[in-house]
């Protein structure tokens, strides 16, 4: 049981368009990331401001954190499509419904159903 070619192809174009919208942001904060490092080292800031650089860059770390994991999922989602075995229910070998994969295409299992 799987997905026709078509829709896998549909559903890799979502997650690539994903990819490419993480992959910009990560470079965008990564880029940022190292533009405050180099302004905090040349000049003479207060504790007060060096306190708030560093509140800031571990907000950045773990934003960069969470982006890389969900970078890593749709890497994987890829690698289902390419083995066919994308959109199956990996608890109940069923087909996950279209409509939660188009919402999260990074799903792994369907929602139960009661």
């Amino acid at each position: 049981m799987q997905f026709s070619p078509e829709k896998l192809k549909n559903f890799k174009s979502i997650i690539d368009d994903e990819i490419k919208i993480i992959d910009n942001e990560l470079v965008k904060l990564k880029e940022d990331r190292e533009t405050q490092k180099e302004k905090l080292a040349h000049t003479n800031v207060a504790f007060n401001q060096s306190s708030k650089h560093f509140q800031q860059q571990a907000k950045n770390k773990q934003v960069i954190s969470r982006l890389q994991r969900k970078s890593r999922e749709l890497h994987s989602a890829l690698g289902r499509i390419e083995d066919k075995s994308y959109g199956v229910c990996e608890r109940t070998g069923q087909l996950i419904q279209e409509g939660r994969l188009k919402a999260k295409p990074t799903a792994r299992f369907d929602i139960l159903k009661k």
